[in-house]
């Protein structure tokens, strides 16, 4: 039985549900059909309230048919902006024919505040431009109750002290505390934006950057004279695309890049980029590091390491080749609709250039990285290749394993 009534409940007020909903605009349409059921009850219990005075009757007998009736409409059209406008108009309506059937404002307690409701349901349902419209309305309709309050008072005598002392308290009460509910889910949502908000763009842009663009700053450009950049490639894995599932594909890419993303930020490096199968990193920019260089080859002995593992689970012949330069970049923030935070300079092209020209599962280094490495790891010295704008370069494998 209790089950029953679930499911009935569940569906009286999930009526205009779609499946095409999302969780914020499902809430809101239930809540908009709930206050469609309560206005109806109020309805129905103003004779008993009002001592059966005739204007009473009438109330009772006309809104609830009005509010079915738009439920109804609701169910069937899942046109719930309409439905949201009657039901606005219905709750700044209702309160007005209240006040008037207990003898004006004086003798309601306060009941036309019930009718701010509809306003701010307003900036919920139909956005905060259209609710202006009806705060407007709702202002013009209190003006008018304070020009008829004097001839209401003398048609309609007013109800006793202690049943207007019993509508004040639910006059303030119940508006206010629907008033702090909608607020507070108001803000709630808001908070939860945000803070998804700040989350998608910490993981698009360094922190410290996604910071002064809050801030304001218009255009973000810095030098950075001691960075190391870290460029990756799988090789392979052209070919394994072509003749692979490509929901497989993407999966191994998201979670070989994300097992990168976590190894960067062990060793305190920050992503810049990824395009197709290539991973690129920097130590040292836009935050200082003593150890860049060596940061950026424990975070390439570390990828090196994932992709090991990951390759275990997977029939296919995929390397990693890994180049790293270090020395000076300019780094800045470029885009409006997508933000980037990325690298140029000299640095820059030689990493990508000691990538490119590496070997297969194997981290390859310029001068710059080796002279700062020192003695804390064997390299093996290979041939000079030609770096687009700066020459000759001698390169170095780093021989220690992951």
């Amino acid at each position: 039985m209790a089950g029953l009534l679930k499911v009935l409940v569940q569906r009286l007020i999930g009526l205009a549900d779609e499946p095409t909903d999302d969780d914020d605009l499902r809430l809101r349409k239930r809540v908009g059909v709930v206050a469609g059921y309560a206005i109806a009850l109020s309805a129905l219990q103003l004779p008993v309230i009002a001592q059966g005075l005739p204007l009473s009757w009438v109330i009772a007998l006309t809104m609830p048919p009005l509010s079915a009736i738009n439920l109804v409409v609701l169910a069937r059209t899942k046109r719930f902006d309409r439905y949201a406008v009657v039901l606005i108009l219905l709750v700044t309506i209702l309160p007005v024919f209240v006040s008037v059937a207990l003898g004006g404002l004086e003798g309601s307690a306060g009941g036309f505040v019930f009718a701010f409701v509809g306003p701010l349901f307003a900036i919920l349902t139909l956005g905060p431009r259209r609710a202006t419209a009806w705060l407007l309305l709702y202002l013009a309709v209190l003006v008018g109750l304070i020009l008829v309050d004097p001839i209401v008072r003398e048609a309609i005598a007013a109800q006793p002290y202690q049943r207007r002392l019993f509508y004040w308290l639910a006059n303030l009460s119940v508006p206010l505390v629907i008033i702090f509910f909608l607020l507070r889910y108001s803000e709630t949502r808001r908070r939860a934006a945000q803070a998804r908000a700040d989350e998608l763009l910490a993981n698009a842009i360094p922190i410290s950057i996604a910071a002064r663009l809050k801030r304001g700053e218009q255009r973000i450009a810095e030098a950075y004279p001691e960075t190391t950049v870290l460029f990756s490639d799988l090789v392979g894995f052209t070919p394994w695309a072509q003749r692979t599932d490509p929901a497989q594909v993407v999966g191994f890419l998201d979670s070989l890049f994300t097992r990168f993303d976590g190894l960067a930020a062990e060793a305190g490096l920050e992503k810049i980029k990824t395009i197709g199968d290539s991973y690129m990193a920097v130590a040292g920019a836009p935050e200082p590091m003593d150890d860049h260089a060596a940061a950026a080859v424990r975070l390439a002995q570390g990828m090196l390491a994932a992709l090991a593992d990951a390759r275990a689970d997977l029939d296919a012949p995929l390397e990693l080749r890994i180049g790293l330069a270090s020395g000076p970049v300019v780094g800045g923030v470029i885009g409006q609709r997508r933000i980037l935070f990325d690298l140029w300079g000299g640095t820059v092209n030689t990493a990508s250039r000691m990538e490119s020209s590496g070997v297969p599962g194997r981290i390859q280094v310029a001068p710059s990285t080796r002279e700062l490495l020192g003695d804390t790891l064997r390299f093996e010295e290979r041939e000079a290749v030609e770096v687009k704008g700066l020459g000759r370069m001698t390169r170095y494998l780093v021989v220690d394993a992951p």
